[in-house]
């Protein structure tokens, strides 16, 4: 099974860095700016342009966690409600000098905590490139992603395009603890 246990994942959040700091941003245009100079600064997971510049003028609207290492952001995630149900992790991004360290997965913990405690959300979800891609750094994420709790649902290829198979995850909300 590529789930963890409750035991292990309290494991990930224990080897944080020192100094990072974790803050919901509310300001649009700090939104935006966050999201770009961090997309920009990872390539192999966000090298297409358009993509790059939808998820900068989508983060505006929705929920924004980021990561601050030293004052600076180091990471992000931003959620997006689909109904009273369901939310997705709109975009989700940790600077490769910060990968491995627990931060993805905090994000994810507060943001699930957010989620909560809105009452009735019952799922998170997550779109990726499928494994029917050979891309290796999009492995990592399905396996951080099954690390998280998260199940493959549906592999929607007409979505992103055939060369850009999209994985859609979910993960029950209802075991996690508010």
């Amino acid at each position: 099974d590529k789930r963890r246990s409750r035991k292990d994942e309290r494991e990930l959040f224990s080897n944080l860095p020192d100094g990072v700091s974790f803050e919901h941003v509310t300001c649009a245009e700090e939104k935006s700016l966050i999201c770009e100079n961090t997309l920009r600064n990872l390539p192999e997971w966000f090298g297409i342009e358009q993509a790059i510049l939808d998820y900068v003028k989508g983060v505006r609207e929705q929920f924004f966690l980021t990561a601050r290492g030293q004052k600076e952001p180091v990471g992000f995630i931003s959620i997006l409600d689909h109904n009273p149900y369901t939310s997705e992790i709109y975009v989700i991004a940790v600077l490769k000098e910060f990968q491995g360290q627990g931060l993805g997965g905090e994000l994810i913990r507060l943001a699930e905590k957010e989620i909560m405690h809105q009452g009735s959300k019952r799922y998170l979800t997550v779109k990726t490139l499928s494994d029917s891609h050979p891309d290796p750094f999009y492995q990592k994420t399905r396996q951080f992603y099954y690390k998280m709790g998260f199940y493959p649902l549906e592999e929607l290829k007409a979505l992103w395009g055939e060369k850009n198979p999209c994985l859609l995850m979910i993960k029950s909300l209802q075991h996690c603890s508010r």
